[in-house]
């Protein structure tokens, strides 16, 4: 097990809840409320949550003075807010195990003694009535659920895994749109060119612009259209950084050639075999844009993948089966 894994055990022992290793998050009730302690970005395992549902007896929001307030009057807490009947606790980093054990002790109870004075009672997520309930991963969110409101989640997820099978996905719409996306990526790249920068963030750009222009068009994403849209991003990073060596060659002729960027483009093979452009310059600078392009697209397309599998995906929080309705996982 790792560390974080032990600290999470640890730290849901300390509070008297339980830790679910499926989805690296503690859960359980203190006093009749469905609690989830989990990290929003798993970079950062001890920016923690504390996500509960429950509603007030008159359905009025908490007020913007009370948000603030209450989070004034807790030092562990850093901000809290509400999404419907979701209430949500953003936790101060701590790192050292032993503090943050009494600092996430302090929150939940200091949280659950609030929403009480306030007439908040526990409730589903969804129907919002007073029903016990059960603590469950929905995609990359977390939800209460009633045993109804979950029964007729997973019915709409079962129908649009139906539907997202039958739809057909549009090869050649995906490449146009993949080609458009690429577009956005190929201006990072001699934007950020000019400005005097090689940097990851084209790589990024170029991946999301590639993989949304695809779905756009194409319908949906699947392995095949991932290695397609992998193609169209290398190819196009290429383009990207001979139109920047046009551009260059262009401000630097000055006009005494008379040919525009697009005649420069053609002519830059000549240019390095007759020495004009370094061959070790051109070569260095597009290695390190492919480099760059690897670093800010592997991340994107993990997280494009892990964002499509886990979207028709409903888990109840400790149990050891799930639901996968499976509306977007990567098909053949």
């Amino acid at each position: 097990m790792s560390k974080v894994t032990d600290n999470y055990e640890a730290l849901a022992a300390a509070v008297g809840l339980r830790y679910d290793g499926a989805n690296n998050t503690i859960y359980g009730q203190k006093d009749g409320y469905d609690l989830i302690v989990y990290a929003a970005d798993s970079r950062y395992p001890y920016m923690l949550t504390i996500h509960t549902a429950a509603k007030s007896p008159t359905g009025a929001a908490l007020t913007k003075q009370e948000k603030k307030e209450f989070a004034k009057s807790v030092k562990s807490v850093a901000a809290l807010r509400q999404e419907g009947n979701q209430i949500l606790v953003s936790h101060k980093a701590v790192n050292k195990q032993e503090k943050l054990k009494e600092s996430m002790k302090e929150s939940i109870s200091s949280l659950l003694s609030f929403l009480k004075s306030k007439g908040y009672s526990p409730c589903c997520s969804v129907c919002s009535r007073s029903e016990e309930v059960a603590s469950f991963r929905f995609g990359g969110t977390y939800t209460h659920l009633c045993p109804d409101c979950e029964e007729k989640m997973r019915g709409n997820m079962l129908s649009l895994t139906q539907e997202m099978q039958a739809k057909k996905e549009n090869i050649v719409g995906g490449i146009v749109g993949a080609l458009l996306g690429s577009l956005v990526g190929v201006l990072c790249i001699i934007l950020l060119s000019q400005l005097g920068y090689v940097a990851a963030l084209s790589g990024a750009v170029m991946a999301i612009g590639v993989l949304k222009g695809y779905e756009l068009l194409g319908g949906k994403i699947s392995k095949k259209s991932v290695v397609i849209c992998v193609i169209i991003m290398l190819g196009m990073t290429y383009v990207g950084d001979r139109l920047d060596w046009a551009i260059m060659l262009y401000r630097a002729s000055e006009g005494v050639y008379g040919w525009n960027i697009f005649e420069w483009y053609r002519m830059v093979p000549e240019m390095i075999s007759t020495g004009i452009i370094e061959m070790t310059d051109y070569a260095l600078n597009l290695f390190l844009i492919y480099l760059f392009l690897l670093l800010g697209a592997i991340p994107t397309l993990r997280s494009k993948i892990k964002e499509r599998q886990e979207k028709g995906r409903l888990m109840k929080l400790g149990s050891a089966s799930d639901f996968i309705g499976n509306t977007n996982t990567f098909n053949s």
